[in-house]
């Protein structure tokens, strides 16, 4: 078979677009030269973009992406198209949904997505997959666990642009352009999305691939553009971490999430838990209005059986304390909820006139109250420089290194919150807060 033939046939088996081999002056038929990629081995093809969409896109893609490198399938919907990798993250694989203009910021950070890890953090594993009531499936601890101590940490398999399910208003065409991205995932990963599917009965039907993605809202956002963003060019885009699925939302819960430079989520556990207790996340503002965030777990997550507001709001005890029952405890809640939004935001005013050391002291005990030990870096923060204000540096050094051990927990040793915490820690009279609000009162 000539050469021309040959590649001929193989961009027709492989669905790519590469360009057909052209002849030279002396009759020679010469294949053009291959385009570089964005890395070293990467299988990378001239993208002549073509709309495929998905009601014929099964006549037009190939059913398995190649193993190496990123892949456009050609599969699209308006601006957003299906792009793959199944070697990053050690061939846990990535697919992805996108505009054109993002996938190429994909394609740049490749060697950033495969630092992402994929493990347990600790052997044996300190936890099991149960049903939880109200919930479904969940996790539960089988010993003690101490505050800080780290859980897991999972690359994305799935990228979804946020615009996604504005701009194509129809979700038939939706559902097709998700469910083609989810069948290029290898195998193994794959069949640990489905998991997130549930179902298995009449009253719950499997769950579709955006129900996943809003019940489970991770965000990235790939950013760094060059052109000014607005609300329809941003960057913001769904991310699915199938292993973290299994942790099921509370709206007090005992596990802070956070994304590595990898765009790798980390679970770590933000307050004590005992043996046999569920663990849990936020998937929404904790700092929400009790019935904002009930309406968002009624829509998104699907509770189940019970009865009263157990079964048509939310199950965590913040927000059914009496047994799905709106009571005393839950009319408290919102009381403490309102008056720490009230006080955060004299505290977070540097030039307030009502901030004094027995709002700061309530202040850290409505957080205790209200257990919200997922968003204690930010609470210590502002005691620390409030309390510096005031000219007490012992409290702010103690707040300013509490908020380190609190902001390592929810953000990693490397956010900026705690290399902020750390230098006003080592020297709080150096601190550009030190005695500021004494200095502007006069004092």
């Amino acid at each position: 078979m000539a050469w021309g033939q040959l590649s001929l046939t193989r961009v027709l088996l492989l669905g790519l677009l590469a360009p057909l081999a052209a002849a030279d002056a002396e009759g020679t038929v010469k294949a053009d030269p291959p385009p570089s990629g964005p890395g070293d081995g990467l299988a990378y093809d001239p993208i002549q973009k073509v709309d495929i969409y998905t009601d014929n896109a099964t006549a037009h893609a190939p059913l398995t992406p190649p193993v190496q490198g990123w892949w456009d399938s050609k599969i699209c919907s308006g601006a957003f198209c299906v792009y793959t990798n199944r070697r990053i993250a050690k061939g846990r694989g990535l697919v992805v949904v996108t505009k054109p203009e993002e996938f190429q910021k994909l394609e740049r950070i490749e060697d950033h997505l495969n630092r992402g890890e994929n493990k347990y953090l600790e052997d044996p594993v300190p936890f099991t997959t149960t049903q939880v009531l109200h919930k479904g499936r969940g996790t539960t601890a089988t010993k003690p666990i101490r505050r800080g101590k780290p859980l897991t940490v999972w690359s994305p398999v799935l990228i979804v642009h946020k615009s996604l399910f504005d701009q194509v208003p129809k979700k038939k065409e939706r559902t097709r352009l998700l469910e083609a991205a989810i069948s290029f995932l290898p195998d193994p990963t794959r069949a640990s999305f489905n998991m997130q599917r549930g179902g298995g009965n009449t009253n719950n039907p499997p769950r579709s691939v955006e129900a996943i993605l809003l019940a489970h809202p991770h965000e990235i956002d790939l950013g760094y553009a060059t052109h000014k963003q607005t609300e329809e060019t941003h960057s913001k885009h769904y991310a699915n971490y199938p292993e973290a699925a299994a942790l099921q939302h509370d709206c007090r819960p005992n596990v802070a999430t956070y994304l590595d430079g990898s765009f790798a989520l980390r679970a770590t556990v933000a307050r004590r838990v005992q043996a046999g207790e569920e663990l849990s996340v936020s998937y929404v503002d904790p700092f929400l209005p009790r019935d904002e965030r009930a309406a968002w777990v009624r829509r998104h997550r699907g509770v189940e059986g019970g009865e009263g507001e157990v079964a048509g709001g939310c199950p965590c005890k913040a927000c059914s304390p009496d047994g799905g029952l709106k009571g005393e405890k839950a009319v408290e809640g919102d009381k403490r909820l309102k008056e720490i939004l009230r006080i955060r935001g004299e505290l977070r005013n540097h030039d307030s006139k009502l901030v004094d050391f027995k709002m700061i002291e309530r202040f850290l005990k409505l957080y205790e109250e209200e257990r919200l030990h997922v968003r204690l870096a930010e609470a210590y923060e502002l005691a620390a420089v409030n309390f510096n204000y005031l000219g007490d540096d012992k409290r702010a050094k103690k707040y300013a290194e509490l908020a380190v051990q609190a902001g390592i927990v929810e953000g990693g040793v490397e956010s900026n919150d705690v290399i902020a915490m750390r230098i006003m820690a080592k020297d709080v009279k150096g601190h550009y807060s030190y005695r500021y609000t004494l200095k502007r009162r006069g004092q």
